[in-house]
């Protein structure tokens, strides 16, 4: 059962922002604004009206939490029309799906494992110490988080130019070339490859490209101020096509600096994407 009620709760940039399907957009929201529910209501609006189905709909966001929200609002006005919204999650939930079916890419198996910072740390020790590297002196934190920056710079160790004026990087690139050779070996990613990696395959394989451009016929984005380098670059190899790409976002609120977030992404998004439409939603709801 559709619940055709969804319009109507809208105010009229909310309905705009809803409305616009076509081409690149933009859309200006500051807290209380009403963001998720456009964001929700704009996914139902192009399935509801044929525009895609829904597994031709990309939409992701940053948190767990956030997802589920959006799939529960998303259910209630599709009712079961909602169930194929299979890629809709986070940036590492849809990155890792998309890396199991295509991990010979990088040469990985489709069964790999996701490893989480302590056994990073494990791994990043164990080398130091075969490298005769003093970790008192060079934390095991700081070099996974060297490491991190790197790879959200879409960066493998023979693309990394080191600071030449920072003797840490000097030393932490043999550890990074090391490392990634160790985790090929294991068949095991960290979070920061699951990005990296579906980046790279969708750069070096026009034919797998071709698969996902043609697909997602819209993108959706939630908090596009706090996207870096490698995540805005996944998008952009994806939108290439259809460019049906709509970014949600408050250049206020770019909280996400620490790894790495570039807020040039959201204020030049313009410049990525000719036509695009702005949309400003002003009003807070909250107040």
């Amino acid at each position: 059962m559709v619940n055709s009620d969804y319009l109507k709760g809208l105010n009229d940039s909310q309905k705009e922002a809803v409305l616009c399907l076509d081409g690149p957009l933009l859309i200006v929201a500051g807290a209380g604004s009403g963001k998720t529910k456009v964001l929700t209501s704009r996914i139902a609006h192009i399935i509801k009206e044929n525009r895609a189905f829904p597994n031709q709909v990309l939409a992701v966001t940053f948190t767990n939490k956030a997802a589920k929200e959006m799939q529960s609002r998303v259910s209630k006005i599709l009712g079961s029309s909602a169930t194929g919204l299979s890629w809709l999650g986070t940036f590492h939930s849809i990155c890792a799906k998309l890396l199991r079916k295509h991990a010979p890419a990088v040469n990985l198996n489709s069964n790999f494992t996701i490893i989480d910072t302590d056994d990073q740390i494990r791994l990043i020790k164990n080398i130091c110490k075969a490298e005769n590297i003093d970790v008192k002196q060079l934390a095991p934190r700081y070099i996974i988080a060297i490491i991190d920056k790197w790879k959200n710079k879409g960066l493998y160790p023979g693309d990394v130019k080191v600071n030449l004026k920072d003797i840490y990087e000097k030393t932490i690139l043999p550890v990074y070339k090391i490392y990634q050779q160790k985790l090929n070996e294991l068949n095991v990613c960290d979070f920061g490859d699951l990005i990296l990696h579906s980046v790279k395959i969708l750069e070096n394989n026009n034919d797998i490209r071709e698969i996902y451009t043609k697909n997602f016929k819209y993108i959706l984005v939630d908090e596009y101020q706090d996207t870096n380098y490698i995540q805005s670059k996944w998008l952009n190899l994806l939108a290439e096509k259809n460019q049906n790409i709509c970014c949600v976002g408050d250049d206020d609120q770019s909280i996400y600096s620490w790894r790495g977030a570039e807020i040039k992404n959201f204020l030049e998004f313009d410049k990525v994407y000719n036509n695009t439409k702005v949309i400003r939603l002003e009003q807070n709801l909250k107040l």
